[in-house]
Order: structure tokens, then C-alpha cells, then sequence
């Protein structure tokens, strides 16, 4: 590995103890990210609220980069979330934009602005993965079909 990646990854990991206590803190920005997951993209689900979600999501990412921390690097729970805000933040954001994606209510993903079941989704799988420039790119990825074998026993156990 590269020495100097190595070095960038170590001090990003501990600026939040060079922030300090008054930065922001990676509890608070947790719970905020909590709540508008759940109030925006929660069970039931609305574009418009969504599309709120993802500017939301890019002001959580700048609090993210200003959290801090206080005490020692052993079973600091801070600091810790402060590291994994990166990956939920991520997570967050493909949830989102996969919904958003998908016009139609089915199983356990309703849409109130799309309340009917669209025959088309049921032909794809819906992805999303980081592009070249580090955007997320959402993909439809045709769904192969199914087995003769498994159509049989599907109509047998009708």
C-alpha cells in the first residue's frame, strides 16, 4: 500500500480529537440522520420528500466532516461513530435515491405519490454505485429469468 494513503487515512481518522468538544457532535448528527430517514424516507414515501432528503443528506455530510471528540482512542463510543457517520451517511443516501427510483407501491415500499403496483418493476432490480467522479449512479438491472424448474414447482405448491 501506499505510505501516503496510509497517513491520509490515520489523520483523517483522529481529527475528530483534534476538533475537540465543541465541534460538532457524531451522537447528535447520528440521531438528526435518524429522524429524517424515518420523517422522509421512512415507510411510507413521497418524492418530493425524498428529493428534501437528499439535501438533507449533503448538510448531515458537512456536519459529519466537523464532528469531534473527546478522551482516548480505547472504547471511545464518540469516536467511533464519528468513523462509521461516513458509511451510514452512504447507506442513507442509496436507500433514498433507490426510492426515488422506483415509482410504484410493492411489498413493503409505498409511494404515496405512485400508490399502484407498475408491472415493469418486477422485471429489474434496482442498484446504486459509485461512479467515476464519486457520485452515486442508480442502475435498473434486468432481472434474469426464471427457471423452468422452479416455474414448475411454483405452480404445483399454488
Amino acid at each position: 500500500m501506499d505510505e501516503r494513503q496510509i497517513d491520509a487515512a490515520m489523520k483523517r481518522a483522529l481529527e475528530p480529537f483534534e476538533r475537540g468538544p465543541a465541534a460538532e457532535n457524531p451522537f447528535k448528527i447520528q440521531q438528526d440522520l435518524q429522524v429524517m430517514m424515518q420523517d422522509l424516507v421512512g415507510i411510507v414515501r413521497d418524492g418530493r420528500e425524498m428529493q428534501q432528503a437528499l439535501i438533507a443528506l449533503q448538510e448531515l455530510q458537512a456536519r459529519a466532516g466537523r464532528t469531534g471528540v473527546t478522551g482516548h482512542r480505547e472504547y471511545n463510543t464518540g469516536w467511533h461513530t464519528a468513523q462509521d457517520l461516513d458509511s451510514l451517511l452512504t447507506v442513507s443516501e442509496a436507500v433514498a435515491r433507490s426510492a426515488i427510483e422506483r415509482k410504484e407501491s410493492r411489498g413493503g415500499h409505498f409511494r404515496q405519490d405512485y400508490p399502484d403496483k407498475d408491472p415493469a418493476y418486477a422485471t429489474f432490480n434496482i442498484a446504486v454505485r459509485r461512479g467515476a467522479d464519486g457520485a452515486m449512479q442508480v442502475l435498473r438491472v434486468p432481472i434474469p429469468p426464471m427457471p423452468e424448474e422452479l416455474k414448475q414447482v411454483i405452480e404445483e405448491n399454488r
